[in-house]
Parts: C-alpha cells; sequence; structure tokens
C-alpha cells in the first residue's frame, strides 16, 4: 500500500517513477509488481488528467484562442483521441507525468484517454518490472539480495 503510495505521489509530482518500476519487480516479482504500478500508474494518470483538465484547460483554451495549430490539435485528439494517445504512450515521446496534464487540456473524453493510456504504459511497465523482478533473482542467486 505505502509503495503504491509513492508511486502515486512521484507521478503526480513528475518526479521519474522508472526506478519505482523496476524496484516493484524486485520487491513484489512480476505479478505483484505489475500489478502495484499498474494500479498506482491508473491513478495517477487519472489525477494529473482531473488536475489537467480542472485547473489547465480553461487556461490553455485562453491562452491558445484563434491558435489554429492549437484548434487542430485539440479537434484531432477529441475525435482520435484513443488512437493518438495509445501511440504516444507506446513511444518514450513525452514523460508519462507531464502527458496526463498534457491530455488532460485536451477534448479527449477522460474514459477513452484512461483505457488508451492503460493500454498503452502496460507493455513498457512489464519490461521494466521484469527487469527488477530478474535482476532480484541474478543477486538472490549470487548470494547478494
Amino acid at each position: 500500500l505505502y509503495f503504491g503510495l509513492v508511486y502515486v505521489v512521484a507521478e503526480v509530482l513528475a518526479i521519474p517513477a522508472l526506478p519505482l518500476t523496476a524496484s516493484s519487480g524486485y520487491l513484489f516479482g512480476l505479478a505483484g509488481g505489475t500489478a502495484v504500478v499498474a494500479i498506482s500508474a491508473t491513478i495517477a494518470a487519472a489525477i494529473g488528467f482531473l488536475l489537467g483538465r480542472t485547473f489547465l484547460r480553461g487556461w490553455v483554451e485562453g491562452a491558445l484562442r484563434g491558435d489554429a495549430r492549437f484548434a487542430a490539435i485539440d479537434a484531432a485528439v477529441a475525435r482520435e483521441g484513443f488512437r493518438i494517445i495509445l501511440l504516444l504512450r507506446l513511444s518514450p515521446l513525452l514523460p508519462f507525468s507531464l502527458s496526463n496534464y498534457l491530455y488532460g487540456t485536451t477534448a479527449v473524453p477522460f474514459w477513452e484517454y484512461l483505457a488508451a493510456s492503460i493500454l498503452g504504459f502496460l507493455p513498457g511497465t512489464i519490461a521494466y518490472v521484469y527487469g527488477g523482478d530478474r535482476l532480484g533473482a541474478a543477486l538472490d542467486a549470487g548470494g547478494g539480495g
């Protein structure tokens, strides 16, 4: 429980969570670590999105009113949000934490955003958790753990 809470806080504060993700594999194994990180990252993604939607969207709309590029991006994300978010989550182009706030400033529906986020971050999460799990196994085999 504490690990998950620390993970959520780190993500919401935009502190890189990669060390925590790998550590979860070391501490909880592949299945347990993946579950803890998936749940924690989903909660953090929802919080970041809702903070972006609640506190930043109005400001962004006002600041970029009349900007054709923002209007086009916003319309595209509203129309193809699931696909765009899924593809961006699969690539390391945008930091996870900051992108949560960014997506909140667009017109993408919340549940569409959340589903695409989960599907997009799971492959990388599993890989990093697996790395932590294997590191733990190697340390245990070598007497270092």
